[in-house]
């Protein structure tokens, strides 16, 4: 903690706000969504535990701030080991909701694949920093196949369990990281492509409904390429109308509670398809409608507005590294975070395919809210020691 008193002033503030109000934001809107139900599925108490993740992660995030994020580089490979053997730990256990995604703990579930992804950043940014630093680094596509391997192994562990989401998310760490390694004159690039692709993903819907709906059932579901829930996901997006009782009853609902709460919202506890659990799993994956439902267009952009400044804040940790190693971490981080907030909210807007991705410090998680709060402190002991007099 001496690091800590003697770069005060390199904290980031703006940063610690943004993820205090985030918390708030968490525990009010899960209160709004548990509130009153009597669901067995639902936790118990569920907004006070997300309140004492909250409060633990925030410990963990300074912890991770003490420490010297250069050290993480020797120890990599443990980290990269010990959650990919969880990925597989988890098969031993029942499944939960259909996915035999957590390690049941007492009092507590343990879901490995949020901490993978936080391996995978380390592991990246490690190999990518001493392919930088070597004394002939070599950046040619057919060098660089053990990084992808390194990703490759856990998403398929991950989609085995099955959780889609979380392996859209570990591909999306490794685009951005890769992006930025290949040469950084490919980064804006490979930005301007995924934004028209994203453009093109989203008007294909609107614009070419059956033959898009075609596309998934001749091609992807007859060849078995994928389940047949996430076939029903993607359905239910190229086709509002497809299964309203079935697999489109969540997205329906989902955007009656956001369409309802106009500019400025219902009323906290007063959204009525909140109010009546209309919206299944709102206190998780949909946890924005019951903010969009409630709050309206204005707390719903201010939530979106928290977002951004984490992520701008993020972007200047990791232009002030003083080398590669910790401009790659932050970068993995924001790729993280970036992508989990546009694909939870795109689904719930109808923008999107629903995954089942979680959104960043605010759906219900213990695993969830500890690994955001560690990356967050690992970007701020990039952050601490962009001067290197500070600790000569």
């Amino acid at each position: 903690m001496d690091v800590l008193r003697r770069n005060w002033r390199q904290i980031d503030y703006a940063m610690i706000v943004t993820l205090i109000l985030l918390t708030a934001y968490s525990c009010i809107a899960i209160y709004a969504a548990t509130y009153g139900k009597k669901d067995l599925s639902i936790p118990s108490h569920a907004w006070m535990k997300q309140m004492i993740y909250g409060i633990i992660g925030f410990v963990a995030m300074w912890v991770l701030t003490a420490y010297d994020y250069r050290s993480l580089r020797k120890i990599h490979w443990w980290l990269y080991g010990i959650t990919t053997f969880l990925l597989v730990a988890v098969y031993a256990f029942h499944p939960i909701n259909g996915a035999r995604s957590w390690i049941p703990l007492p009092g507590f579930s343990l879901q490995p694949s949020e901490f993978s992804k936080l391996a995978i950043v380390i592991t990246l940014a490690t190999m990518m920093a001493e392919r930088d630093e070597s004394e002939f680094p070599d950046y040619r596509l057919h060098t660089t196949w053990p990084m992808l391997l390194v990703v490759i192994v856990p998403t398929v562990l991950t989609l085995k369990e099955p959780a889609l989401g979380q392996a859209l998310v570990m591909l999306s760490i490794f685009a951005v990281m890769f992006m930025m390694f290949v040469r950084r004159s490919w980064f804006a690039l490979g930005i301007t492509i995924f934004v028209l692709i994203s453009i093109v993903f989203i008007a294909l819907p609107v614009e070419f409904p059956v033959q898009a709906t075609a596309l998934v059932q001749n091609v992807l579901i007859k060849h078995n390429i994928l389940h047949g829930y996430q076939a029903n996901r993607i359905l239910t997006w190229l086709d509002h109308t497809y299964l309203p009782l079935g697999a489109g009853y969540n997205i329906r609902q989902a955007q009656t509670a956001i369409g309802s709460g106009q500019l400025f919202g219902e009323g906290w506890l007063s959204g009525l398809e909140t109010s009546s659990g209309g919206v299944p799993n709102q206190w998780t994956d949909y946890i924005f409608t019951a903010i969009g439902e409630e709050f309206g267009f204005i707390g719903s952009s201010l939530l979106v507005l928290l977002f951004l400044i984490l992520v701008y804040r993020l972007v200047r940790a990791a232009g002030s590294s003083q080398d590669t190693y910790g401009t790659y971490l932050v970068m993995g981080i924001v790729g993280m975070f970036s992508f989990q907030v546009f694909e939870n909210i795109g689904m719930d807007m109808y923008l999107s395919p629903s995954t089942g991705i979680t959104l960043p410090f605010i759906s219900y998680g213990g695993s969830s809210m500890l690994a955001n709060f560690m990356a967050t402190g690992i970007a701020m002991s990039v952050l601490l020691r962009k001067k290197r007099l500070s600790f000569s």
